[in-house]
C-alpha cells in the first residue's frame, strides 16, 4: 500500500482550478440555501445562471484532469449545459417531471463531485518524492 501524502504547495494551475471548485461549491451551496428558505427571487435568479452555466460542469471537469488543460471554464460551461439538458430529456422521457426534485440531485451531485475533485487533487499517492502536479499514476506505474 502506498503511503498517501498532504500536497502542501500546489502550482498555479491546480490553485486556479481549486478557487473554481470553491467557487462552484459556494455557487451551489447558496443556491440551495435559497430554494430551501424561499428566499428573494433577484439572487436566486442570478445564483441559478451562475449553476446552470457553471456548476455541473466543474465537478465533471475537476475530476477529468486532462479535460481541464484545455480550458478549465470554457469546458466547464459546455459540461455544464450538456449534463442539465440530458438530464432534464431523461426525466421527462421518464415521465417524471419534477423540477425542484431534479435541481436537487443536481446539486448533490455536483457538491459531490467537487468535494472529490478537491480531494483528490490534495491528497495522492506519493513515495516521498516530489512528483509533478497532475493526473493520477497509471496502475502498475512506477
Amino acid at each position: 500500500m502506498m503511503p498517501i501524502r498532504f500536497v502542501s504547495t500546489l502550482p498555479p494551475a491546480a490553485q486556479r482550478a481549486e478557487l473554481l471548485d470553491l467557487l462552484a461549491m459556494v455557487t451551489a451551496g447558496g443556491l440551495i440555501v435559497l430554494v430551501v428558505a424561499d428566499g428573494p427571487t433577484l439572487p436566486r435568479i442570478l445564483l441559478t445562471l451562475g449553476f446552470t452555466f457553471f456548476v455541473p460542469g466543474r465537478a465533471i471537469v475537476a475530476n477529468w484532469p486532462r479535460m481541464a488543460r484545455w480550458s478549465q471554464v470554457g469546458m466547464s460551461i459546455v459540461f455544464s449545459l450538456a449534463a442539465l439538458t440530458l438530464a432534464a430529456m431523461t426525466v421527462l422521457w421518464a415521465n417524471y417531471w419534477h423540477p425542484l426534485g431534479l435541481f436537487q440531485v443536481e446539486a448533490v451531485l455536483s457538491l459531490g463531485g467537487l468535494g472529490f475533485g478537491l480531494v483528490r487533487r490534495r491528497w495522492r499517492p506519493g513515495d516521498g518524492g516530489d512528483q509533478p502536479y497532475g493526473p493520477w499514476p497509471r496502475m502498475g506505474a512506477r
